[in-house]
């Protein structure tokens, strides 16, 4: 969607269109759902983290900035969510018994899809369940989202210093664990 045309959605969304906000989901809603996803290693907290996310955006509209990127206003919303659900006493990646992945698949309408997400969020989750919150939050910004440090500044908040030293920690720790196998 060009520059021109999302400003528009977002103005009419400031007031209160409902199928302008709809468009705006409808385009971002894989962009959101493939962050959460990444971060939080499981598909029903990732769904649910999505929901929160545009209800937020929704709320806080109005505060939103026309000079900063949409999309990156979008991060710094889902990052902050993510984060806050990483730091949770609640939040633990959850593997399945035999039994109960098999009845999940046979009652779920993309088998195929469950199964790759499954897969991806397990190997995420090996790779990255060690490393701080704030650690998996950079290391997923750049090196599966391939965001540009400067970007993650303003998603994070953090310096481009703190930044690349969580990076660094990250991949440090990543590297181990892949020289293990």
């Amino acid at each position: 969607m060009n520059e021109s045309a999302l400003n528009e959605l977002i103005a009419l969304s400031k007031r209160n269109d409902d199928k302008a906000f709809r468009k705006i989901v409808e385009d971002y809603h894989a962009m959101v759902y493939s962050l959460a996803f990444r971060i939080l290693c499981n598909e029903e907290d990732a769904k649910d983290l999505v929901q929160e996310t545009f209800i937020k955006v929704w709320i806080n509209l109005s505060g939103y900035q026309p000079d900063r990127k949409f999309s990156t206003w979008l991060y710094t919303i889902a990052t902050n969510l993510c984060l806050d659900k990483l730091k949770s006493v609640e939040h633990r990646f959850q593997y399945n018994t035999q039994d109960e992945t098999l009845k999940e698949l046979v009652s779920s309408d993309n088998a195929e899809q469950t199964i790759i997400n499954s897969e991806l969020g397990e190997i995420i989750y090996a790779l990255t369940n060690e490393l701080t919150p704030k650690q998996k939050i950079v290391f997923t910004l750049r090196s599966l989202e391939e965001l540009e440090i400067a970007e993650i500044v303003q998603i994070t908040g953090l310096s481009p210093t703190k930044i690349k030293s969580n990076l660094f920690l990250a991949r440090q720790a990543i590297r181990k664990k892949l020289e293990k196998y």
